[in-house]
Parts: structure tokens; C-alpha cells; sequence
């Protein structure tokens, strides 16, 4: 039973839905109904039960439009409502399939979509509308069973505002036209879980940047992302390689507005990505090659429950380092594994601050606990690192064989970390190498919080030049013998490797405000355009006191909406100046997701 879910699928399974809906810009709604096709599973099911949460269901019909009995059950604070509708007595028997129209629409509290203004869009003209499911907001989108255990095949039919375009994370079969509206037809034959449904509705523009790919945006923005996501082929490509074949057919890419509260979302055929990418230099492109991983891990073998998400993204970052390796060079894994375990170190650390040590676990508890509010690098990083220990136990030939085979095996499939570890014992076991695997101390790695165990030592010539500038040539000796020159030759993660070393490093002993204004004049980092350089320097400006930069952190924050730079900039701020942290957000908090603003209202102590 899946703890973040009401639903009931092992009793009456949801195999398919089919959405038929109007996109109402006026009133920030989605109004129509959905066709849940579902089968019996346990003898004697009385009641198909669906996830909801913020949802207005108005009746429920039978495909002949005959009334089928419902009652929603009291709201439950995180999860929402329970939808429990009778299912007639002839159809209760194992086997038997149960199909119900759901008739409802969302409301502006149903957390999956965010509705923007036209002045909230970059071309000013129209309004914008888009979903984020994960975790558990696919149940204030439509009713479903919104749990990662269950795979449901979709189709939908979209009805939008004239000339706006309608996307969603599943082929697109058709477009009609009327005087004043479109009507848009998907459908998505693979089954995948509930949180992968994605819909976007604006002033879309698509260029090719692939024989299997398109990228898509407002107008505006539409060449800065041909140019920034070039390199996309390359990335398919060398998953293939080293894995399976991509079944998805195609791979596009949205470009969304500035709101978008993460960096990328793999929704399949149409992977969702932040505008905080255009860098103008392809620097930031690892995101999309991290997308990319999932079309495998994650959208193919996905992890049953939100506690076991690890098996999502820690083997997604493992497979993404993997292609940058290939492509870039062996080297570039070992260097993005130190910069990840910095990463690490600073969310253990902030969990343990919280008193909430227990969420470091790669597969902590989370009855009763808001899948979001356990978001955070523990699962990429801790699991990418259990990876590693593993590969260093076997040899990276024969860990690359056993990952090839372990997705071919489990693919379309959800499943649990037990899986993956029997898997791994009975593969390594066959090829004689039990007595190298013997060593792993499982039940540790998985239910011990804190660190990772079994440390694998990461080499980087690179890396190290960058951690050696911020080391010794800032910390200990304070920037007396810097020039312009340092960081001239370095390369983009190079310098977000120098950044995270002295934000790591200076926790305790942060540098002088004067020490901060030598290495500006050197560097120039307050005047970067790169998102990741100038969310790291301003929470190293933030940290050391430097009050010139308060300003240019309220306008950061005031231009995206990224939870990664938002919540840990917050925060800081917060610990400098809360009055103008709280005002701040107070200000910008309906222009952020609602899931970026119940975050980052959480860290500021502003709701409970």
C-alpha cells in the first residue's frame, strides 16, 4: 500500500484514462470529465477509489450515461479527498473491467497547474497555462490513482482559447478548428505513472533541433533554446548506448516561463525544463542530458513508492554522468560526483539542522509526510553513491552490463529497492563474483541516515585545481596572490566547483566583506548572466555580510521561480535581513508555483 496515495488499485486497478477537457482562462479552470477504464482485482471490490485534491466533482456516469453512486471523503490535509464510487454488483468479480465518467474541474487551489496572466508571459499577449505532477499533484489535475505503484496508459481531448497551442507529455494525434477555439487529440500508449501527465496551453512556437526532437517556447525565447539544446541526439544517442533502445518514440523539450519551480521534468515526448538554462554558452546543458537518463530510469523502471525514489533519480544521475563522461570525457564523472557530494553534505546538514535527520535516509519513512517536503538531494546523490560502491565492487564493464540488463528487465515495471538489490545478488552471483558483493552492507545503506557509507574516493586534476583556488588561494591566504587570470581557462563546472568549495568551506569562518569585494574585481561575479554562478555568489555575499548585494538578490528572486536557487536564497536572507526576506516573498509569492510558494512559506516560518 502506497502511503502518499487513498486510491485502491489493489482492489480495482486503473488501466487507462481518457480526458476530455476545456481550458477556461478566466476562470483558471480545466472543465470537463474523465473516462477512468479500470479492472477488478480482488474478488468482491465493492468501490473503485481515486485520488483527489482540490477538485470539484460534480457526478459520475456509467459510458451510457446512466448514474453511478460517489461519495468524497473528508479532506485529508496533504493528501486531499478520496473519491469512492460503487461498483454495480455484476461487475464486482476478478477480470471484470468497470468504466466510469468522472465529471469535475479544478479549481485555483489544485496544486498541479499554475495560470498566468499574459503580463506574466514573456510575448505579454496571452495567457499561459502548465502542469507539475510530482509528486502527488496529479490528483488536482484529474482523479487517478496517484500513486508511482500504478501504470496507466491516456488519451485526451483539449479544447483551448484561439491561436494557442496545447501540448502534453503524450503523441499528438490530431488538431480541429473552430470559429473561436482548437481542439487538440493525445495519446500515450506506454503506461506510465500519474505524476508523468503534463499539459501545456500557450503562445507556443516549436524549431527541430533532431531527427526525434523539437524544442518549444513562447516566440521569443524559441531561438535561444534551438541554440542552448543543440546537443540533444547526442544525449539519446549515448543513453541507447548504454542502456536500451528509446521506446518513446520522440523527445521534445518546453521551454517554460520563469516560474517553473525545477530545473527540468521528464515528462515523456515532452520534457519540461527552466529558462534558467539559456546560458548562451550550452554550459548548463547537463539538465537535459539528466532528463534524458529518466526516459530510463524513472519513466521505464519507476519507483513504486515516493520513499524509494532513490531507484528514480540516484540510478538518473548515475546514468547522466555516465553521458557526460562519454561525451565530454571519463573525467567530468568523477567531477560532477565531488561537486554532488558537496551538494549532499549541505542537505544532510540542513535536515539534521531541522531535526529531521531521518529524511537523509535513501529510503526514509514517509507516512504521513508530504513527498515534497522530503525533496532533496539525498536520493540523486546518496543513491548515485551507492552506485558507485557497487561498480567499484564489480568493475565498471561489468556494472554497465548488469545496468543494461537490470533496465531490460524491470522496464514498464514499478518497483522496490529489494528488487534492484535481489537482481544485483542473483546477476553478480551467476557471474561468479558473490565473494566481491558479499561486503555490502544493504540494510545500512539503505535505513541509516547521514552520509553515505563506503565512501568511493573521487579523482579529479580539474576539480582539484578549482578546490585548490578557493582553498588556499581565498581561504588561507585570503586573495593576496589572485589575478584576473585564475578562473579564465576554467570551465563552467569549474567555477561552480570553486563557488560551492568556499560557500562548504566558510560555513563557520566566512570571508571579509573586503576579501569578497578583491574577488569581484578579479572575476566579476556579481554582473553574470549564468544562474547557477550568480545564485552561488550571492549566497556567499549573503553569508559573509556583503549588504550591496541584497538588492540584486531580491531582483534574482524576483525573476525566476527555480526552488533550487529560491528556497536556499530565502533562507539566507532570512538569516541576514528577515524583514526583507519575508517582504520579499510576500511581494512575489503569486507569481511563484504553489508548490515553490508552500516551500520556500515554510522556510521563512510563515505557515505551519
Amino acid at each position: 500500500m502506497d502511503p502518499s496515495s487513498l486510491s485502491n488499485p489493489h482492489e480495482c486497478k486503473v488501466n487507462s484514462l481518457n480526458l476530455v477537457l476545456t481550458v477556461n482562462f478566466e476562470k483558471s479552470q480545466l472543465q470537463g470529465y474523465v473516462e477512468v477504464v479500470s479492472q477488478i482485482v480482488k474478488e468482491g471490490a465493492e468501490h473503485l477509489i481515486l485520488d483527489t485534491n482540490k477538485l470539484e466533482i460534480s457526478h459520475c456516469n456509467d459510458v451510457t450515461s446512466n448514474p453511478i453512486n460517489f461519495k468524497l471523503e473528508e479532506e485529508h490535509a496533504i493528501f486531499g479527498k478520496a473519491l469512492i464510487i460503487t461498483i454495480p454488483e455484476g461487475l464486482r468479480s476478478v477480470g471484470k473491467e468497470f468504466i466510469v465518467r468522472v465529471y469535475y474541474n479544478t479549481t485555483v487551489e489544485s496544486n498541479a497547474l499554475q495560470w498566468l496572466n499574459k503580463e506574466q508571459t514573456a510575448g505579454k499577449q496571452h495567457p499561459y497555462l502548465f502542469s507539475q505532477c510530482q509528486a502527488i499533484h496529479a490528483r488536482s489535475l484529474v482523479p487517478c490513482q496517484d500513486s508511482p505503484s500504478n501504470k496507466v496508459k491516456y488519451q485526451a481531448e483539449i479544447t483551448a482559447p484561439k491561436p494557442l497551442t496545447a501540448l502534453m507529455s503524450a503523441l499528438s494525434t490530431g488538431k480541429t478548428e473552430s470559429t473561436d477555439s482548437s481542439v487538440f487529440t493525445f495519446t500515450q500508449e506506454i503506461p506510465i505513472p500519474t505524476y508523468l501527465i503534463a499539459i501545456v496551453v500557450g503562445d507556443l512556437e516549436s524549431r527541430v533541433i533532431g531527427p526525434r526532437s523539437k524544442v518549444w517556447s513562447e516566440p521569443s525565447m524559441v531561438a535561444a533554446a534551438e541554440y542552448e539544446f543543440a546537443n540533444t541526439e547526442r544525449f539519446i544517442a549515448a543513453g541507447e548506448d548504454l542502456l536500451t533502445p528509446y521506446v518513446w518514440g520522440r523527445y521534445d523539450i518546453l521551454l517554460l516561463p520563469p516560474s517553473f519551480p525545477y530545473g527540468g521534468m521528464e515528462n515523456p515526448l515532452l520534457t519540461f525544463v527552466t529558462p534558467t538554462l539559456l546560458a548562451g554558452d550550452r554550459s548548463l546543458e547537463g539538465v537535459v542530458a539528466h532528463e534524458i537518463a529518466h526516459s530510463w530510469c524513472g519513466n521505464l523502471v519507476t519507483n513504486k513508492y515516493w520513499s524509494e525514489f532513490f531507484l528514480n533519480e540516484g540510478f538518473t544521475v548515475f546514468v547522466e554522468r555516465k553521458i557526460i563522461g562519454r561525451l565530454y570525457g571519463e573525467e567530468m564523472f568523477d567531477f560532477e560526483a565531488m561537486n554532488g557530494l558537496k551538494h549532499l553534505h549541505d542537505d544532510v546538514d540542513l535536515f539534521t539542522h531541522q531535526h529531521q535527520e531521518k529524511l537523509t535516509a535513501l529510503i526514509p519513512n514517509l507516512n504521513g509526510i508530504d513527498p515534497d517536503d522530503a525533496f532533496s538531494s539525498v536520493p540523486y546523490e546518496k543513491g548515485f553513491n551507492l552506485l558507485c560502491y557497487l561498480q567499484s565492487l564489480v568493475g565498471v564493464a561489468d556494472f554497465e552490463a548488469w545496468l543494461k540488463s537490470y533496465i531490460a528487465k524491470f522496464s514498464y515495471q514499478s518497483i522496490v529497492a529489494t528488487q534492484m538489490k535481489d537482481y544485483f545478488i542473483e546477476y553478480f552471483t551467476e557471474k561468479g563474483k558473490a565473494e566481491n558483493i558479499k561486503v555490502v552492507d544493504w540494510e545500512n545503506w539503505f535505513n541509516k541516515p547521514g552520509m553515505p557509507l563506503n565512501q568511493v574516493v573521487f579523482v579529479s586534476p580539474a576539480a582539484k585545481v578549482a578546490k585548490d583556488l578557493a582553498e588556499i588561494t581565498w581561504i588561507k591566504e585570503q586573495g593576496v596572490n589572485a589575478t584576473q587570470n585564475d578562473i579564465s581557462s576554467f570551465k563552467t563546472q569549474q567555477i561552480i566547483l570553486f563557488l560551492d568549495t568556499l560557500i562548504h568551506s566558510t560555513t563557520d569562518n566566512p570571508l571579509s566583506v573586503d576579501v569578497l569585494e578583491k574577488m569581484d574585481s578579479l572575476y566579476g561575479f556579481t554582473n553574470v548572466v549564468n544562474s547557477e554562478y550568480k545564485f552561488r555568489w550571492q549566497t556567499l555575499c549573503l553569508h559573509s555580510g556583503l549588504k550591496r548585494i541584497e538588492p540584486m538578490v531580491v531582483e534574482f528572486l524576483a525573476s525566476q521561480g527555480r526552488m533550487k536557487f529560491v528556497r536556499p536564497l530565502y533562507r539566507e536572507l532570512n538569516k541576514v535581513n528577515p524583514e526583507l526576506a519575508k517582504s520579499t516573498f510576500i511581494k512575489l509569492k503569486s507569481q511563484y508555483h504553489i508548490i515553490a510558494s508552500k516551500m520556500v512559506s515554510k522556510d521563512l516560518g510563515l505557515s505551519n
